[in-house]
């Protein structure tokens, strides 16, 4: 029995990753993997310490540059040509992906029988809208979001330098990382030692420090900060083509515009709201910590401004561990609606830059489909924002409010 098990598993890893490599020879989204290549080669030419660059936009965090770096060096060591070096490019991404889904399996194997953790996990591995974000878009919110998956399992099994480490390494790949900071001060609020306090906030420092200096030999931390908020000031925008609270506004509105206060301080405001009320229910009902992540990474995408199209990525990981936890069908339906959504939204992106803007080769655009998602954003935004409220009353009513582990 173990052994059919193990084949159904490695017969859906394998099929996920064909796809996956299949549809990896699509043109990636050039904005974003030029920028991968050009850093990569400027990385081994000029080092760390001379990567960032006031001359040329090199606003990004240190934590990805390291693998870009080695990427860049396996380009040269080899002389790879540069469609190939475009395709090893997304390789990361679809590791990433591949391991998620394996990640999903072995947890939901403990608590379902195989048919529901085959279907779990294919949840991941068969996702278009995962695989447009790997293979074909070549972004690495898939990795982002591992990082963070094992930061709040660790913190589940309480081994809390490890959560830390996972944490600050997810940081420093891309700052939406934030988006589960709450998470972690809830737990030490609700658990607290000072053991368990020192355990959980030293690493990530630590561990931020050791990897910044090469960047910023001078002054690691303050070079960091000074990143962080020139990334921050980069898109100052109410929602940059996310279908979430603000895509009802509008696309690419200046969020320093407004009623009464600007859309910027609405989108905190709400937020500071949101987690006023998540607070409230976490200390009263016995809400395990993948759901909280669940929560706190939709709250991160739908209520600020400034946030783009992919930061979903990590909360229809996150919703698929929920279920898990709660043992709840109904989430799941929640996850394979925000799916849709975030499939929709990524397409859109994509044939509006690539497709339209560059003109590129128009492989994958359909001029119906598109001038759909044109001129229905604000409805698909509403009916997004909908579903996330909805997912949210499921989530934390009583009948659901409950941990397994």
């Amino acid at each position: 029995m173990n052994g059919i098990k193990s084949l159904n598993i490695i017969f859906l890893l394998f099929i996920g990753l064909i796809l996956r490599v299949i549809l990896a020879n699509l043109e990636g989204f050039k904005i974003d993997v030029d920028a991968w290549f050009a850093w990569a080669l400027r990385i081994n030419e000029v080092g760390f310490a001379n990567f960032y660059s006031s001359q040329i936009w090199t606003n990004y965090t240190p934590g990805y540059l390291y693998v870009l770096g080695l990427l860049g060096f396996i380009k040269n060591l080899f002389s790879l040509d540069s469609s190939f070096f475009y395709l090893l490019l997304k390789i990361p991404s679809i590791l990433s992906e591949l391991i998620l889904g394996v990640f999903i399996y072995r947890l939901s194997s403990q608590h379902f029988n195989e048919r529901i953790s085959i279907f779990l996990s294919s949840l991941v591995f068969l996702n278009p809208a995962f695989i447009f974000n790997s293979a074909i878009w070549g972004q690495i919110d898939g990795l982002l979001s591992l990082f963070m998956v094992f930061s709040i399992y660790y913190l589940i099994q309480k081994n809390l330098i490890l959560s830390s480490v996972f944490f600050s390494i997810a940081l420093l790949i891309k700052p939406q990382a934030l988006a589960i900071t709450p998470v972690f001060f809830l737990y030490l609020v609700k658990n607290f030692n000072l053991t368990s306090f020192l355990k959980l906030s030293l690493p990530a420092p630590i561990l931020f420090t050791i990897l910044s200096f090469p960047f910023f030999p001078g002054n690691p931390i303050a070079g960091l900060f000074a990143l962080f908020q020139n990334m921050i000031n980069d898109y100052s925008y109410t929602s940059l083509f996310a279908y979430n609270l603000w895509g009802i506004v509008g696309f690419w509105i200046n969020d320093t515009q407004g009623y009464l206060i600007t859309y910027k301080d609405w989108g905190i405001y709400l937020l500071i709201i949101y987690w006023l009320v998540l607070s409230f229910v976490y200390f009263k009902k016995n809400i395990g910590l993948f759901t909280m992540s669940a929560l706190a990474t939709l709250g991160f995408y739908f209520l600020p401004t400034r946030v783009h199209e992919r930061y979903l990525y990590p909360s229809l990981i996150f919703l698929i561990l929920a279920a898990i936890e709660q043992k709840s069908s109904k989430i799941i339906i929640f996850q394979i609606l925000l799916s849709l959504v975030h499939f929709l939204n990524l397409y859109y992106v994509y044939i509006y830059y690539n497709e339209l803007y560059l003109n590129l080769t128009k492989v994958l655009y359909n001029q119906i489909i598109y001038e759909v998602l044109n001129n229905s954003s604000k409805i698909i935004s509403s009916i997004s924002t909908l579903l996330f409220i909805l997912a949210g009353f499921i989530i934390i009513k009583p009948s659901n409010a409950k941990k397994t582990y």
